[in-house]
């Protein structure tokens, strides 16, 4: 017997079915009464709910507190009150994976099921911009139509579809090209005090004003390294970096107004100001008094941080914050930028505490921001598991964790504890020091990593976590084609530790019964472990996003591969005599000791492949 909803437009029902269909229930209901007015509630009574809302947020998570009232097998009632006015999520596109439109559809769906009302898309250049033929190119990026559609499917379900671009800094895709260099402080910063340039922005912000119903715009200005050391200095001479920040901006304002735009930057330009090390996090920041002047009327600061647990920091950040502005934003984060698998057990932390001193301060509006550092290996329908947290969170003033795990049974049939396991996968020896991805890339001759994977435990802590995710990738849900991905990433791990182990051990030994095995079992078993999970990598990439930007994976994992294949010569050169020596493995092998916080793809290979500055 199919479902009823009452109470609402003929168009909002069947919006409420597609969402319901998403859900996993026994559902043994009749039918769901909705009436708008006071008050967020929904009550189970027999065979019906009621549900009692406020907007069209609450109208579709009510679904999401429906099912769970089912659940729960008894009559009850759930109350909930919006914790903020705004709570959203901002999907990184410009890291290589730009997303499907139709995926993008998907994730608003959900969102609108979790009570999220507020989508940024950040996209540096993946957008069409007319006369800039190469912003974007070969990058996937939308079209005006595009753009158009994500917006109204978005209207639809009750979410604000956000631009966030950049108008300062963050442009090294589009300025490598000789179309963008001319505009080029820097590497990755724009001209300041240009006339050209700030055309060129007026057309990109012209182009989302007209594909975005929302009168918000995200226009980024942060991380504007050597603001005014480049091109600028040699054409105009030496000028404090401060005053061209604060001219830029109040430039960049006058073609928002023009627009009758709504301006956010982020905020740690301006935090950088006060501390003696540049620091955005610095305790001993001094926010200078004129700092507040130069803060352009009626542009919102974004605060973000994603960093931390302690609720302490959280606090002092934002009272620092708003010794500037009032006009205050905070965006947390879903940690998926450390390549291969999000890091679960710190999103937590972290969420936890940022958007608990939220509440207690007072900040209405909240984000997470969902990045894809270094080539967007971690698949963005992995952070849906993280959005159920800041709906929580959103309606919440203490979360339970029990109903969290719940309404991730009903969404996904799955359980919060895998994901919090992927973080040991992620980092086998301690929260975001030796990653997984270091792990996969290092090199197996001039193995970077060689030193902090020779304990002999970290092969079984990888066997067993392949275990538990081949078992959960057997059982029904959402996620089950990505615990096979895990699975495989974490079989490729303990492939390359113990291959790295045996290698060090049997050349040192001088046992050629170990590097045998090496070179007939172990690399060679490794490889096929490596294609395998390059295929499953392979599916979920184009199941979500464009083609374009797996190119940079692809060639990573053939790289790696390749190198075993060296390997795999050199040891054959070695155990038939045509060679005395292993040159690359008399090195003696180092810890890992690199200004290297985030874990990115050069970090695990050798160090021929090292970026200059990092």
């Amino acid at each position: 017997m199919e479902i009823k909803f009452e109470g609402v437009e003929e168009n909002k029902q069947r919006r409420l079915r597609r969402l319901w269909q998403k859900l996993h229930i026994e559902e043994g209901l009749n039918r769901i009464v909705f009436e708008q007015g006071s008050g967020f509630a929904a009550e189970k009574n027999g065979n019906e709910i009621k549900v009692t809302y406020q907007n069209d947020t609450e109208l579709y998570r009510s679904l999401l507190l429906a099912a769970q009232l089912i659940a729960g097998k008894k009559d009850d009632v759930i109350r909930q009150e919006e914790q903020f006015d705004t709570k959203g999520v901002m999907l990184d596109m410009s890291r290589a994976g730009v997303m499907k439109v139709e995926k993008v559809k998907e994730y608003i769906e959900y969102m609108a099921l979790m009570g999220l009302n507020s989508l940024m898309l950040y996209m540096e250049d993946v957008f069409e911009v007319d006369g800039l033929e190469y912003f974007g190119y070969m990058r996937g990026r939308y079209s005006k139509n595009d753009l158009k559609e994500i917006d109204q499917y978005g209207l639809t379900y009750g979410v604000e579809v956000i631009p966030c671009i950049q108008t300062l800094g963050h442009f090294e895709q589009y300025i490598k090209w000789t179309e963008g260099a001319k505009l080029s402080d820097t590497n990755t910063v724009v001209m300041p005090e240009k006339e050209e340039t700030y055309a060129f922005l007026d057309n990109i912000i012209r182009t989302v004003s007209e594909c975005f119903t929302t009168r918000k715009i995200h226009i980024g200005m942060d991380e504007a390294w050597g603001l005014g050391t480049g091109n600028y200095l040699k054409q105009k001479g030496y000028k404090n970096g401060t005053e061209i920040f604060c001219a830029h901006i109040k430039a960049v304002k006058q073609i928002t107004d023009k627009y009758h735009l709504k301006p956010m930057i982020w905020s740690d330009m301006y935090f950088r100001l006060g501390s003696k090390t540049g620091d955005y996090y610095d305790k001993e920041t001094q926010i200078p008094a004129y700092v507040k002047e130069l803060l352009p009327e009626n542009v919102r600061l974004t605060y973000w941080d994603y960093y931390h647990h302690d609720e302490e920091t959280y606090r002092f950040m934002i009272e620092k914050h708003k010794e500037i502005t009032e006009n205050l934003v905070f965006a947390g984060g879903i940690w998926q930028w450390t390549g291969f698998l999000p890091d679960y057990d710190h999103t937590f932390k972290a969420t936890n505490a940022g958007l608990k001193v939220c509440k207690e301060e007072g900040v209405r509006d909240v984000y997470a921001t969902i990045w894809g550092d270094d080539g967007c290996e971690t698949d963005q329908m992995f952070s849906l598991v993280g959005c159920v947290l800041y709906g929580e969170h959103s309606y919440q003033k203490e979360i339970d964790m029990e109903a969290l795990n719940m309404k991730l049974q009903i969404l996904f049939q799955a359980d919060r504890k895998a994901f919090l396991a992927m973080s040991k996968a992620l980092y086998p020896v301690g929260e975001r020091t030796l990653s997984v991805k270091q792990i996969i890339y290092s090199d197996p001759l001039c193995g970077l990593l060689d030193d902090d994977i020779k304990e002999k435990a970290l092969v079984s802590h990888y066997r067993e976590l392949e275990e538990t995710y081949r078992k959960l990738s057997g059982q029904e849900g959402y996620y089950s084609e990505y615990f096979a991905y895990t699975a495989a990433v974490c079989r490729a791990a303990a492939g390359k530790i113990e291959a790295s182990q045996k290698l060090h051990d049997g050349y040192r030994t001088g046992s050629k019964e170990i590097l045998r095995e090496v070179k007939d079992k172990l690399l060679p078993a490794l490889r096929q472990d490596y294609e395998a999970l390059k295929l499953l990598h392979y599916k979920i990439w184009h199941q979500t996003c464009r083609p374009f930007g797996f190119e940079v994976v692809d060639g990573r994992y053939g790289a790696t591969v390749n190198r075993l294949k060296t390997a795999e010569l050199r040891l054959e050169a070695y155990l038939s005599g045509e060679t005395a020596r292993l040159e690359e493995l008399e090195e003696k092998r180092l810890p890992f000791n690199g200004k290297h916080s985030i874990s990115h793809f050069y970090a695990g290979m050798a160090s021929a492949y090292m970026i200059r500055g990092y």
